[in-house]
């Protein structure tokens, strides 16, 4: 028996620089964003997480010094500020998002049907979206306002009220007044997400359904709810990130009050660093808030199933 002993061919050393060449070229070519992330974000939230164990006040430079947990240590058991913003922003968060995914998801499903005049509609029913958060707090601190307001004529036409409310007056009218307009600016990026998603699904699978003799209902969650369910799950988390972490609206809706019966927990942050000049409280708030959210995302995308094939 043979044995044919086949040697590897030698690479020459400009070989080898060329394929080391082309290894490196995508690393290369990621470097400056690589640069950027760090430098803009994985630098100010290490930062963060730094000056929340240390007591800082900006004026006071001098006096900067490490004191470990005690910053977290006052936030959960003194700082009753604290769960109160806390719980705003959960009803805050939670109402509008849900409220918004719902009516995001009749108006997309309204669109994606065929009528005279839908392009106008479409288009018109994204304007919100185009509203800068200071301008729709504006605009709904208006048509909110007791003498002259909008809604409050309204609702009077309907019989609903007898006198004008005093939306901004009250906590709870003004956490409602607040949800009510962050709704009508959510509203159009959920249609536009959800008309993308819809126009996806195939007309195939509702006519085998139609054939079977399946309702609406049953199509309904049986087959489009299903098909878009990533999209329902990614839209939902980023917009509650995005509610959770907004200030905008808030400030020129009600700036917090009645009794900061709508001050959100970014909102306190943000006043506890910029009106208290207090970094270090300012900074553990922040990563507490920061390390909820990812918790939340995590478990909200594990049990969401994300990514897995959800029609029954």
């Amino acid at each position: 028996m043979t044995k044919n002993n086949q040697e590897a061919p030698t690479l020459t050393r400009h070989q080898i620089w060329m394929h080391r060449k082309r290894q490196a070229v995508p690393y290369l070519l990621l470097a400056p964003v690589l640069i950027f992330v760090c430098l803009f974000m994985l630098w100010p939230i290490i930062n963060v997480f730094k000056m929340s164990f240390e007591s800082y006040y900006a004026t006071k430079p001098n006096a900067r010094e490490f004191i470990g947990f005690e910053n977290f240590i006052t936030i959960f058991t003194k700082d009753e500020l604290f769960l109160k913003t806390l719980g705003n922003t959960a009803v805050y968060v939670l109402v509008s998002v849900a409220i918004q995914t719902v009516l995001g998801f009749w108006l997309a499903y309204l669109l994606t049907r065929k009528f005279k005049g839908r392009g106008i509609v479409r288009a018109l029913a994204l304007v919100p979206w185009a509203v800068a958060g200071v301008m729709v707090g504006i605009i709904w601190n208006l048509m909110l306002g007791q003498t002259y307001g909008v809604v409050n004529d309204l609702l009077m036409k309907l019989g609903i009220i007898q006198t004008n409310m005093s939306w901004f007056s009250d906590s709870r009218l003004a956490m409602t007044g607040a949800i009510i307009a962050n709704v009508w600016r959510g509203i159009p990026f959920f249609t536009i997400s959800y008309m993308s998603a819809l126009s996806s699904i195939s007309d195939d699978l509702y006519e085998s359904a139609k054939i079977d003799g399946a309702s609406a209902p049953v199509t309904m969650f049986r087959i489009t709810i299903p098909m878009i369910k990533d999209t329902i799950i990614l839209t939902t988390l980023l917009r509650a990130i995005w509610t959770f972490n907004a200030v905008d609206l808030i400030i020129s809706l009600t700036d917090g009050g009645p009794n900061r019966g709508t001050t959100t927990l970014a909102l306190y942050i943000m006043r506890t660093f910029s009106n208290d000049f207090n970094y270090g409280y300012a900074s553990a708030l922040a990563a507490i808030s920061t390390l909820l959210m990812m918790i939340v995302a995590f478990f909200y995308i594990r049990f969401g199933k994300l990514g897995k094939d959800g029609i029954v």
